[in-house]
């Protein structure tokens, strides 16, 4: 696949859809993933190191909703693209909490498809590798840098949280992280920030509890403050 521009790995559990899409994907020169399963998607996520994926709420007895934050548990940065039927809008703009960059709904308009997949191949980034990632990433500097490595910071603080807490705050925590590193991918500076705050609340709410020393809250604090006046706040 090196002579394509991207990968999109795409997950659906009808296989005239997967096969509608690559060829539509393959005519744009993108090199395709296919995925039946969330656990296809898994090992494809592994394997093809995708810079999109491309979604379907429906998967058969899997969670639409599930399977994405399933995906954001062992990859945080690629880019997801959800596709949803007409009845399932309310889910798919739930899935936008979620980290979600946007939702389809079908018949797939490939207009739409085809501004979807440009806006993903333009912020598409490194897959993480938490055995292997260095503290941040290149441009660690930059607005999306810096958000990014706050994405980091949160998600390796959550993974050991217990049950309790990641039912309480931890999944909060780390919806509002990557909330602001996706709208900072798309340049969208007030969605940024409405990410920001609910995650510094966020933080308090952790440490209040008792889910999170006041050590590590300090730490995300300093990183935050840093996130912050990439923005142009204080």
């Amino acid at each position: 696949m090196a002579d394509t521009r991207g990968i999109i790995l795409i997950v659906d559990d009808e296989p005239a859809t997967i096969e509608m899409l690559s060829e539509y994907l393959g005519g744009k020169r993108l090199g395709v993933a296919r995925a039946q399963s969330l656990d296809e998607a898994l090992a494809e996520l592994d394997r093809a190191r995708p810079d999109a994926v491309l979604i379907s709420l429906r998967l058969g007895g899997a969670d639409g909703l599930e399977a994405l934050q399933r995906i954001r548990e062992v990859n945080v940065e690629v880019a997801l693209l959800v596709m949803a039927e007409q009845e399932d809008e309310g889910r798919a703009k739930e899935a936008l909490t979620l980290g979600a960059m946007e939702y389809l709904l079908k018949p797939i308009d490939f207009d739409c498809l085809n501004r979807a997949i440009e806006k993903a191949l333009s912020a598409a980034a490194p897959m993480i590798d938490y055995a292997e990632t260095p503290d941040a990433p290149a441009a660690a500097s930059t607005p999306f840098g810096l958000l990014y490595t706050l994405a980091l910071e949160v998600f390796r603080v959550t993974r050991p949280f217990s049950p309790e807490a990641r039912a309480s705050v931890g999944t909060g925590l780390e919806q509002a992280a990557l909330a602001a590193m996706q709208r900072g991918v798309g340049g969208e500076k007030a969605e940024v920030i409405r990410a920001l705050n609910q995650l510094r609340n966020m933080i308090r709410f952790a440490h209040d509890l008792g889910d999170m020393s006041a050590e590590t809250a300090g730490r995300l604090d300093e990183h935050m403050a840093r996130a912050r006046r990439s923005v142009g706040l204080s």
